[in-house]
């Protein structure tokens, strides 16, 4: 039976080409927005994701604090935060040293002031601004430590990124659902109206709403595979384009594809499904 929808759909793609491929390319067009889209924020996921995990946060030590100390308060800070390293003050002098670059400078300062520090890498689950404050502030009640520094409005700068990038995702992607329905809805009307005749002849004869419908609803799912097709050869050669002049920008991962064109199949699918039962009881009456 599926076998015979398919076959149909293909017979009305081929009979009304014109048709098709104006639907494939307003269709595509859609979708090449969100697929832009998706290799934007894929990328940008990347490098957010990069970035967050240099999120640390520095944990000044004070100088009396003992080893013992020191060790007590790292299998703290891992049953409670996460993972520290020990910086030691020679340590951080060295550091600091290659970041300066320049002897003359250090000469003026004498001995070294740096105190030695704990780099906590906190739990993904602390890893926003207010989390990190609040770890903060509970650090510093210990004894053995000075201060405590995370770059708090840099977190935050980086959490309204995160939030600004999901906002902007479902706001074009009901954009794309809304175009592609749209489309789908003027495109479906169109090829019933080109086969009124066969319709009306089939729903005098009986055929169920779903029987008549269902070579459309697969013809559109033919028009939306192939235009998915064309968004991401489109999105691939604008990704090699930026390739060329940016580091590390890439393509979509197998899943991201995977997800992208099963996303636009069930959208047309539903869209289709709901237009059609519309659009045949129109030419019924």
């Amino acid at each position: 039976m599926h076998l015979f929808f398919w076959r149909e759909a293909w017979r009305s793609f081929q009979a009304h080409r014109g048709l098709a491929l104006t639907t494939v390319f307003s269709l595509a067009a859609a979708l090449a927005l969100a697929g832009v889209f998706l290799l934007v924020s894929w990328n940008a996921g990347q490098a957010l994701h990069w970035i967050g995990d240099r999120r640390e946060m520095i944990v000044y030590l004070n100088d009396d604090a003992g080893e013992a100390q020191v060790q007590a308060l790292q299998a703290k800070i891992g049953e409670l935060y996460g993972t520290s390293t020990f910086v030691s003050r020679a340590q951080a002098w060295e550091e600091f040293t290659t970041q300066v670059g320049d002897p003359e400078i250090l000469k003026a300062v004498g001995t070294n002031p740096l105190p030695a520090s704990l780099r906590v890498r906190l739990r993904p689950a602390l890893q926003n601004f207010p989390a990190m404050s609040e770890c903060a502030k509970q650090l510093e009640q210990f004894p053995e430590v000075e201060a405590v520094r995370f770059g708090g409005e840099w977190v935050q700068r980086l959490d309204a990124l995160n939030a600004g990038a999901r906002r902007a995702a479902v706001a074009v992607g009901l954009i794309v659902a809304l175009a592609m329905v749209f489309v789908l809805h003027n495109t479906l009307r169109l090829a019933v109206l080109a086969r009124r005749q066969q319709v009306e002849i089939m729903i005098k004869l009986g055929a169920s709403d779903g029987f008549v419908a269902t070579p459309f609803v697969f013809e559109a799912l033919l028009e939306t595979l192939a235009a998915a097709a064309v968004a991401l050869l489109l999105v691939f050669g604008l990704q090699q384009a930026l390739a060329q002049r940016l580091d590390g920008v890439t393509f979509l991962p197998l899943e991201w594809i995977a997800a992208f064109v099963g996303g636009a199949l069930v959208l047309a699918w539903i869209a289709s499904a709901a237009a059609l039962g519309r659009i045949l009881r129109t030419v019924g009456a």
